[in-house]
């Protein structure tokens, strides 16, 4: 089956990411004869570059099934089991590792996310402002405006579990692609526009390297333009010392 998904999806065309004109990548969970028609498909380096963003994995930006990219290929992701941190399952797992006592350690990607992207909520009890490190613009299913369904502990005023939502200046700070449908985000617009501000960023690290390269080789080159004028001094210095020398034994002489 994987055979044949892979083998409809092969070709070039126009990555609707970066609106390249490239091979295109195979999608496991959503390819099929209407969806390998469809303008709206993605390059290999564009999906790989947004499940970096998520940890290894993000969703799929067609279908929002949770894809990872592995040897060259964009896999379905469905490694689930039970959260080393929130002590939850089934969970998404986006990271593994050895615990100091030598154990395996299982990370969400709820998890995960918190840790790497803390943003700031409100709550609906006192209004106090809290950084909660777990992504809860997912419980705001009415919307970004709306409070989300599932609470948190509120360390502000309330002292109680209360229902936030994330505030406006930390709205465009959720992950693309992983905000609730209702919010009616357009994730392919969301990770052409993020994705475009990272190739710009490393176009201007490249150009000021390539400027400091430029200045080194300046100086190197003013550096032995000098050299031969400086190794001359001493040889005139010498000669006019000899000179004075010779001059001084002839007064002597008279």
């Amino acid at each position: 089956m994987a055979e044949a998904v892979a083998a409809s999806a092969a070709g070039e065309g126009t990555c609707a990411i970066c609106l390249e004109e490239t091979p295109l990548a195979a999608l496991p969970c959503c390819d099929n004869a209407t969806t390998t028609e469809s303008t709206t498909r993605f390059c290999l380096e564009c999906l790989r570059m947004n499940c970096e963003h998520g940890g290894g994995v993000a969703r799929c930006p067609r279908c929002r099934a949770w894809i990872s990219v592995e040897d060259e290929e964009v896999v379905a992701h469905d490694g689930t089991g039970r959260c080393s941190i929130c002590m939850q399952e089934p969970r998404v797992l986006v990271a593994r590792g050895r615990a100091p006592d030598g154990g395996s350690v299982a990370i969400c990607d709820a998890c995960w996310l918190g840790n790497q992207i803390a943003l700031r909520y409100e709550c609906q009890g006192c209004g106090g402002v809290q950084r909660i490190p777990h992504p809860m613009w997912r419980y705001q299913t009415d919307g970004p405006e709306a409070f989300g369904h599932t609470p948190w502990a509120c360390h502000v005023r309330c002292g109680t579990y209360t229902r936030w939502r994330v505030i406006p200046e930390d709205v465009a700070r959720v992950p693309h692609g992983d905000a609730p449908e209702s919010w009616g985000v357009d994730i392919v617009r969301q990770i052409r526009a993020r994705q475009g501000r990272e190739r710009r960023r490393a176009a201007l690290r490249e150009a000021g390297e390539r400027q400091r390269r430029e200045r080194q080789a300046r100086v190197a080159r003013a550096a032995r333009a000098v050299e031969p004028a400086a190794a001359v001094e001493p040889a005139v210095e010498l000669h006019d010392a000899m000179a004075a020398e010779e001059e001084a034994g002839r007064c002597r002489v008279m």
